[in-house]
Parts: structure tokens; C-alpha cells; sequence
């Protein structure tokens, strides 16, 4: 179930908790923005957004597609509000906000990349609902959100997997998000089987990395370090080695940004 309404300066989209459906919204959103004349990387709206859907859909909602999340984007003056609320019973956030994961973590990002990226959070009582307030220059109000949703393209390229002087070079098609990262996962698993000595991720066509991605790529650096290998990112745009720097992950592996 996928449901959308427009109104003028926003939208509000109402979906089962699936992670497929999740992107889709994430899809309709900058959709939404770009039509608004946003200028500049949308790199921190789809960034908090993705965060933002995923405590919804997956861990307030539990991946039960029977369970629905709802979203509003709102778009004012330069400002953009987004509205995320699960059926979920909630969580402590108070806590969650308080502390940051370790570096060698494969969970518990979500909450920090909010804080860090959000120019305002603020939860309900329970837990089940935020808002989040990001300025966006160049956003405008209030015209309506675009229609044709469904006419979205998405990107039917395959990873490319190569080897270079024995060791395994993989270059993702898209966004490493959590709806591709168990297929990623078994990849990784078969490569560091066959070449335990080291992995090389080729960034080249990955805008962004959300939480659950990072997660994968803490797992994959720990399963080489036990090892002696070592992981390697390269062509990595500024946007995303920011956030890397930022959650200290380019103390633990090697990032090369984008020439």
C-alpha cells in the first residue's frame, strides 16, 4: 500500500513498512524538493529522511507490512519540515540521543547522523513520531507536489566485480541503502572467502551510504581485520566522506575521495 495526497507547499505519503516502499518514498520526496527549485547537493535531505523512515519502518514498525508509516514534507521559505511517524510502540529516544555509536560498531547510527545533520529534531512523548527541520536554500512555497510518481527510473546497471593483483575490486550500481544490503552482504561473503587479503569498494556510482550500509562496511572491516586484510573506499565524493569522517570511520579503513 502506497498512498499520496498534495497540497500546496507539501505532500503527505502514507505506506506498508517495507523497506522497497520506504525508497519509493524516499524517491517521491526529492522528487518534491527538486520541484520546489532546490539548489545545491540533496545529500543531507536524503540522508536524514532515509534515517528518518528507517527507525520508522524497521525498528518501530518492524518490517510488518501490515503496520503503515506515515510522512509530510512541508516546504516554506527556504525551510523543509519532514514528519515521520510509525505504529510502533516508541522507544527512549532521550537515551538514544544522548550517546554515539563506537567506531567499530555495526548498529546504533541512525539517531547521531539525525543530530548531526538536522538543523532541529523533536520527538513526540512516545517515541513514534519526529520532525525534523532542515534549511534548503532556494526551497519555495507553496506549490503543489509533482505528480507521476510512478514514472521513476531506476537504475537497471549490475555491480561490477573485477580482481587486481589478487585482490577483489567491487563497484556498487547504486546507493549501498538498506534494501540492497543483504545482497551486498552475501557478495562480501563470497569475495572475502576467495580473497581474504583485502577489499576494495569502488564509489564511483554510490551517492549515498545510510546507517545500515555503514553497519555492512564495519562488518566487512572487522571480518578482514581478523584476517590481516584491510578495507579500502575509493572515489569517494566529498559529501559522503564528510559523513565518514564525521562518524570516524576513516580511522578504521581506508577512504579515498573522488578525484
Amino acid at each position: 500500500m502506497f498512498e499520496k495526497q498534495s497540497f500546496p507547499g507539501g505532500m503527505r505519503l502514507r505506506f506498508s513498512a517495507t523497506l522497497p516502499l520506504l525508497d519509493r518514498a524516499v524517491d517521491e520526496t526529492v522528487r518534491f524538493v527538486t520541484g520546489q527549485n532546490a539548489s545545491g547537493s540533496l545529500f543531507d535531505v536524503k540522508l536524514l529522511l532515509r534515517e528518518a523512515l528507517l527507525n520508522a519502518v524497521v525498528h518501530g514498525s518492524r518490517s510488518d507490512p501490515e503496520r503503515h508509516v506515515s510522512l509530510e514534507v512541508r516546504a516554506f521559505e527556504g525551510r523543509l519540515t519532514l514528519v515521520v511517524t510509525d505504529q510502533g510502540p516508541g522507544f527512549d529516544w532521550r537515551a538514544g540521543l544522548a550517546s554515539m555509536a563506537p567506531p567499530e560498531a555495526t548498529s546504533g547510527r541512525g539517531l547521531t547522523i539525525l543530530t548531526l545533520y538536522a538543523d532541529d529534531v523533536r520527538y513526540n512523548a512516545a517515541g513514534n513520531a519526529v520532525t525534523l527541520a532542515k534549511a534548503v536554500p532556494g526551497l519555495r512555497g507553496p506549490a503543489a507536489a509533482p505528480e507521476d510518481g510512478d514514472n521513476i527510473q531506476r537504475s537497471t546497471d549490475m555491480d561490477d566485480i573485477r580482481i587486481e593483483d589478487g585482490t577483489a575490486v567491487v563497484s556498487p550500481a547504486g546507493d549501498i541503502v538498506a534494501s540492497v544490503a543483504d545482497a551486498l552482504r552475501a557478495r562480501f561473503k563470497e569475495l572475502l572467502q576467495e580473497h581474504p587479503g583485502g577489499l576494495v569498494i569502488d564509489l564511483a556510482r554510490v551517492e549515498l551510504i545510510d546507517s545500515v550500509g555503514i553497519g555492512l562496511l564495519i562488518a566487512v572491516h572487522n571480518t578482514l581485520g581478523k584476517k590481516g586484510g584491510r578495507l579500502v573506499l575509493r572515489n569517494v565524493n566529498p559529501d559522503l566522506a564528510a559523513l565518514l569522517r564525521t562518524m570516524r570511520l576513516d580511522k578504521h579503513f581506508q577512504v579515498e575521495t573522488a578525484s
